[in-house]
């Protein structure tokens, strides 16, 4: 038996004995991290199998109200898209659920290692499949929108910021991002990374394929690291960028990822330790790709001297 599942036994059990998911099982688990096999990924793919093969625990997960888990078992794994503070919350009535659903008087001793045990195969089978790191970008399901569209996603709540529309997230905090005095976008700060958000217009058409090249330079002229890549974002840049913390210059982890739209360029950053990887942060993809860039809200006019604009946001006086 592998680690991960060691350690999702023991985090079952500890719920069992305790009633709660504690701090330890959290850290311990590694909830959110999708790019390789651990223990939070192998406990909610137990609970998705226990739900597909016992109809009537599915009915009672249903009925509790919960999204979450049913997005899951369809293979939508943009359902975890929930800050840390909250996201603790569905972790833990998660880990309930598969507790509950283990220690049923029907149930074999052997029911959470047999369904973790098939989670492990479904994990490999799906990181095989690519389906987690295929372009999901405006693609007729994800955005980032133009506002004259209506997003297949119309019933996601948004905040408006003028030139951008950024989904809302339980458990996020959005502040500005300031350049020479403007708010020139937004950051979505998750707990353990932040997101930010640029809108520039674009009067000369698709320009991140162009732009790429030249982040990349820049980055190598700071003494950083950089290279072209794709993901579910699509074409994308990583990179290493220095910066100075605690008085250290580090070089940062970062993803820089940008869409073209009409006449348009919607760019994002986040720079986490998996920051990196070929797999995106769920929280991160739901945030970009459902994103609403309006032009027509924005407040200066367009210097035509200039190939690309950052466009300010409007920041609202409450949220």
């Amino acid at each position: 038996m592998n680690q991960a599942r060691v350690v999702a036994e023991e985090i079952v059990e500890r719920y069992g004995r305790d009633g709660r998911l504690s701090a330890e099982s959290l850290a311990s688990a590694e909830f959110g991290v999708w790019d390789r096999l651990t223990p939070g990924v192998l406990l909610i793919m137990a609970l998705g199998l226990a739900a597909v093969e016992d109809p009537a625990f599915a009915e009672g997960i249903a009925e509790s109200g919960d999204t979450m888990l049913p997005r899951l078992i369809s293979g939508d794994f943009q359902a975890i898209e929930l800050g840390v503070e909250a996201a603790a919350m569905s972790w833990g009535q998660a880990v309930a659920w598969l507790s509950e659903c283990v220690r049923r008087p029907d149930a074999p001793a052997s029911t959470l290692d047999a369904l973790l045990s098939q989670a492990e195969d479904l994990w490999f089978e799906v990181l095989d499949s690519g389906e987690m790191t295929r372009p999901q970008v405006r693609d007729g399901e994800f955005g980032p929108w133009d506002a004259t569209k209506t997003p297949t996603s119309a019933g996601v709540e948004r905040l408006d910021y003028g030139v951008l529309r950024v989904p809302r997230l339980e458990g996020a905090r959005i502040h500005p991002l300031r350049a020479g005095g403007r708010a020139v976008g937004v950051v979505v700060s998750l707990g353990d990374h932040a997101l930010s958000l640029q809108a520039f217009r674009v009067p000369l058409g698709s320009v991140w394929g162009k732009i790429r090249p030249k982040i990349i330079q820049e980055v190598r002229d700071q003494g950083g690291t950089a290279e072209d890549a794709e993901s579910s974002l699509g074409s994308e840049v990583r990179a290493r960028i220095p910066v100075v913390k605690d008085g250290q210059r580090v070089l940062q982890p970062t993803r820089i990822v940008g869409c073209d739209g009409p006449g348009w360029l919607l760019r994002g950053g986040y720079g986490e330790p998996s920051a990196l990887t070929d797999l995106v942060d769920p929280r991160a993809h739901h945030l970009f790709t459902q994103t609403v860039v309006d032009l027509s809200a924005a407040e200066e006019h367009l210097d035509t001297t200039e190939e690309i604009t950052n466009l300010e946001v409007r920041w609202p006086t409450t949220e």
